[in-house]
């Protein structure tokens, strides 16, 4: 019952949150207090059904395997790097259509949505198979499994990268234990390389 409940709150909370980011970004409203106000709202609803005082599965896994998580600052600073090399890869890739099509997407569609696809699929390619992205690597980083143990199926790592677009995800890296909310939902971890 417990869990019927949480899986409510986590989708109204998340209707609110991408409602939202709908008015911002694809609408382009200046609504701000609206916006803030449902994304804000958005997270009251999600927070207390992942609250961190119940174990997830990718919380069970690294404590009964004993397993060494990486510090919040090392997937941060890995992040940051992972999100130039996509704003690098999305600026080439607009300038060629520019060159070749004589046609500037970012001045068509919303430049917010625009770079979503890139963002996506940058992490599907690096995760599945390599385990890793650019940026993990540096720290020697990679993406297991709770379940298995082993390399994340490609359903996990398809809601990994989604779940990513989240704004709420950045938020979980800043806790005691820094598990992100893709990696909860995904059932996934990402522990240092031995």
């Amino acid at each position: 019952m417990k869990t019927i409940k949480n899986l409510f709150f986590i989708i109204i909370g998340s209707i609110m949150i991408i409602f939202s980011l709908k008015l911002l970004i694809i609408d382009g409203s200046n609504e701000y207090a609206k916006i803030i106000g449902g994304i804000c709202f958005g997270m009251v609803f999600i927070y207390p059904s992942l609250k961190r005082d119940s174990k997830t599965t990718s919380e069970i896994f690294v404590e009964k395997e004993d397993l060494e998580i990486p510090n919040w600052w090392k997937r941060l600073i890995g992040f940051i790097i992972d999100y130039i090399i996509i704003l690098i890869i999305y600026s080439i890739t607009l300038y060629l259509i520019l060159q070749v099509y004589e046609v500037r997407l970012n001045k068509l569609f919303n430049s917010n949505l625009i770079i979503i696809p890139f963002y996506v699929f940058y992490y599907f390619i690096q995760e599945y198979i390599f385990n890793t992205s650019i940026g993990k690597s540096i720290f020697k980083l990679r993406v297991v499994s709770a379940i298995k143990g082993d390399k994340p199926t490609l359903t996990q790592i398809i809601i990994r990268s989604f779940t990513r677009l989240l704004p709420i995800d950045l938020f979980f890296f800043f806790t005691k234990r820094p598990i992100g909310l893709h990696d909860i939902v995904s059932k996934t971890v990402v522990l240092i390389k031995d």
